[in-house]
């Protein structure tokens, strides 16, 4: 899996990386189509103080690809916030593809 970084225009404590990435990592072992993660930590200077960092998580899987983005006044919080939401889409979509298909269809004659 490919983890890309951006934070365009600021600065990022590495103490705010490091948890992130390993959770993104820890998701690689639920659902193992993962392809890339895509973190972008951005300030949104026309936004209010309260809400103007902004984290956004792509997962790009096979076919498929998952999408938060919250806003905080904190790049910690908000980055907090979108894997804590991202790890529920995780395990919706791990659910998804280990469960029993919704029709099954047969081409062999019984």
């Amino acid at each position: 899996m490919i983890i890309e970084i951006h934070a365009p225009h600021s600065e990022v404590n590495e103490s705010i990386l490091k948890p992130i990435k390993e959770k993104v990592l820890s998701f690689s072992h639920q659902i193992r189509d993962i392809v890339k993660a895509e973190i972008i930590l951005r300030d949104d200077t026309t936004a209010t103080p309260q809400e103007s960092k902004i984290c956004e998580i792509r997962l790009t899987l096979y076919g498929d690809s998952l999408f938060v983005h919250r806003r905080s006044h904190s790049f910690n919080e908000s980055a907090c916030m979108a894997v804590h939401e991202l790890e529920k889409a995780v395990q919706e979509q791990a659910r998804l593809n280990h469960g029993l298909p919704d029709q099954i269809t047969s081409t062999v004659k019984v």
